[in-house]
């Protein structure tokens, strides 16, 4: 018998107490899923230069749209994106979810509601940066319907430079 999971709900994050709980969530998930991938002193350097309080609230002001994805009451992820209508595209910024959440098709519903925000809004894309070492992700974009636009260089502060695979999916 398929288990069964009731539909996530997406909650804008806009408020600082909603921000302090995102840095906290945000600090667990990349703590447990980069662990193996970054050893300890990159990885706080990393959270710190791409999820620290200072830099989401930077990124809302600039026009990043985080949420909270909820579901049975409970956050499990969030994620954060873009419009860029001179660009014609809906930027990805992140996807995380909770690692005893993540397999339950979660991902894809985020996907499905940022391709409605897209094209209601006229884009024809949604483009995103990933680690180029981060396998996981990369096959889960590609089973999702995007492809490798190739590799770009990524400062993400602190010291930090990265190559990730710039990817896209028209929509």
């Amino acid at each position: 018998m398929a288990l069964s999971y009731s539909e996530p709900m997406f909650t804008s994050i806009e408020t600082k107490s909603d921000i302090t709980h995102l840095v906290v969530m945000a600090r667990e998930i990349w703590s447990e899923y980069f662990s193996s991938i970054f050893d300890s002193e990159i990885l706080l350097k990393l959270i710190e230069g791409a999820q620290s309080r200072s830099v989401i609230s930077s990124q809302i002001k600039d026009g990043y749209q985080y949420f909270f994805i909820i579901r049975d009451g409970e956050k499990i992820g969030y994620f954060a994106y873009k419009l860029d209508h001179t660009k014609d595209e809906l930027f990805l910024s992140k996807i995380y979810i909770y690692s005893n959440h993540r397999g339950e098709g979660v991902g894809r519903k985020v996907l499905s509601h940022l391709e409605r925000i897209g094209h209601n809004s006229g884009i024809s894309k949604i483009v995103l940066t990933v680690y180029h070492g981060n396998k996981g992700s990369i096959r889960a974009y590609e089973h999702w319907g995007f492809s490798s636009l190739g590799l770009i260089k990524r400062d993400f502060g602190n010291g930090l430079e990265f190559e990730d695979i710039k990817m896209e999916k028209l929509i």
